[in-house]
Parts: C-alpha cells; structure tokens; sequence
C-alpha cells in the first residue's frame, strides 16, 4: 500500500507546484489529482473535466518532482450532466480523465453518482469501463452519503452490475459513517471484491460544546437533527487501523489516499497529525502483508 493526498483541499488556494512543496516537505510522493489543480478549460463545464487541461504541462512538473498520481477525480458534478444530455455525455468525461489518469501515470479514475439513478449511472459507466481496462486504468464509484451511493448494498449492486475489470469502487469508510451505514467491518466487508482505492477522513457526530474545533459538516443521513464533524483521523470514529490492519490481510496493493474536510488554512496542521499517523500504519501492516509500505 502506498500514501497519497488530495488535491482538492488546496485547489482554490494554492497551484499544484505549491501543494507538491507542502507535501513533499511532508515526505509524501503521491497526490490525487482534481480538475481544479490543472490549468485550462476555458468555460465552468470545461474546467471540471479534463479534456482541456494542460496534461503535458502537469505531467513534466510532476516528473521533474519526481511526485506520482494515484488517482484523477471527475469533477463531483459532472456524471449528473447525463440527466439532461443522456448517458453518453457522462461516458465522454470519463474516458477524457481515463486518458488523464493514462498520461500521468495514475491507476485510477474517480467519479461520484451525484444523484444519478444507478441505471442510468451504469449505462454512462459501462463503455467507459472497457475503455479504461484497455488503458489499464479503473474507474472507481465513491461512496457519498446523500444518494444511492450511500447504502453499501447498493454500491455492492453497481459494481456487480457493471461487471468489468476497468470498474470497481472506492472505500470511504467516513463517508459510510456519514450515511449511518456501519464504516468497519460491516459496509467493507459488503464492498470487498470491488475495492480499488481508498479515501481516509477523520469524522464524527458534531458537537460543538464537547468539540468545538471539530469542522461542521451536513446533516447525517435520513436526520435532521445531526451532523458530521470533521476532525484528526486518529480521533474520528471509524476504526483506522482496523480497516488497514484488514486491507493489508485481504492483499489490498493500492493507494489510501488522505482527504481531510476542513477549513484550506487548517490543512497543514490536519497533514501534519494525519501522514505520520497513516504511514506507521501502512508501515506496521503493510509490511507484514507483503505489500510496499510507503
């Protein structure tokens, strides 16, 4: 298993040559890549997908840095364009971050079904799914706690429905918390056979006299008196070590990828506490797996 960090926290905030600096003085080699931490794209629509992006540009940095991709993320929104414009709109996007994920070197795409029937969502996804397993790249569904792709039965049902090896799902074990699914062992051991990648997030119920520093999030699903807080991995209710102690028993080689939900001024000190933090574990269990601690 291999560390890496989101782009996307820093992306309004700082250029992809700032946030490499940051973590690299971390000692972290590997960074999620997001639409808004490329230049180019012209309209709103553009600069959420990558076909307009400065990939050459993107691509010679981050060999010069000597800083590997683990993952291009579709802009949140972009799949739910196919309610208007039909499955193929969607399918478009993601080959467009499939041939992204391909030139940098990233074994991942990530995308989310931000509202989508799962039917329509699987129809969008299919083709592309051919497409990146002929690339070598997967598409992954992230587990959001919102939509259909709260519930791990139904991210479970997607997967078996697409049925392809260009295909399968990310692990958010915060995310299934958020959406009152059980994170560990209950929503993973669900998903298993379809675990391509993995994000890591500290969260917990919000409470704002016992953990006023924790940030606020939205309201926890199917509640309307509860909400996520985002606070230190180590101090978040999903069992971390648990779940990489189980990664690395169950031969997961891939990235976990941290992607912390504060305020962009809090990031470094989350960073700070949350890399070393996941590196002893990947390092502990990761090793005895077999696997490459990082």
């Amino acid at each position: 298993m291999r560390l890496a960090v989101s782009g996307q926290l820093l992306s309004k905030h700082k250029s992809l040559a700032e946030i490499v600096d940051m973590l690299q003085d971390l000692g972290v080699d590997a960074i999620e890549l997001w639409p808004g931490n490329l230049p180019g794209g012209s309209t709103p629509a553009e600069r959420e997908r990558y076909e307009t992006k400065d990939i050459a540009g993107v691509q010679a940095l981050l060999a010069a840095r000597g800083m590997a991709v683990s993952c291009t993320t579709l802009g949140f929104g972009v799949l739910a364009g196919c309610r208007d414009h039909g499955a193929a709109h969607g399918t478009a996007a993601l080959e467009g971050a499939v041939d992204a994920a391909a030139a940098l070197g990233a074994p991942i795409v990530n995308c989310y079904l931000a509202g989508l029937a799962p039917d329509l969502f699987v129809e969008a996804v299919k083709p592309a799914a051919s497409y990146a397993a002929a690339r070598g790249v997967t598409i992954v569904l992230e587990n959001e706690a919102h939509d259909e792709s709260g519930p791990a039965a139904n991210m479970r049902a997607i997967a078996d429905t697409v049925d392809s090896s260009g295909f399968g799902l990310q692990y958010d074990p915060c995310n299934f918390y958020h959406a009152n699914e059980e994170p560990y062992p209950a929503a993973y051991e669900t998903i298993k056979p379809h675990i391509r990648y993995v994000h890591l997030k500290g969260g917990c119920c919000y409470d704002p006299v016992n953990r006023p520093a924790d940030h606020k999030g939205g309201l926890m699903r199917e509640r309307d008196d509860a909400w996520i807080g985002y606070t230190y991995l180590p101090d978040g209710v999903v069992n971390v070590e648990g779940v990489v102690r189980r990664l690395a028993a169950d031969g997961y080689d891939g990235y976990v990828t941290l992607e912390p939900h504060v305020d962009p001024a809090d990031a470094l000190a989350y960073y700070r506490i949350e890399v070393p933090y996941v590196r002893e574990l990947l390092a502990r269990h990761g090793a005895a797996a077999g696997t490459v601690a990082p």
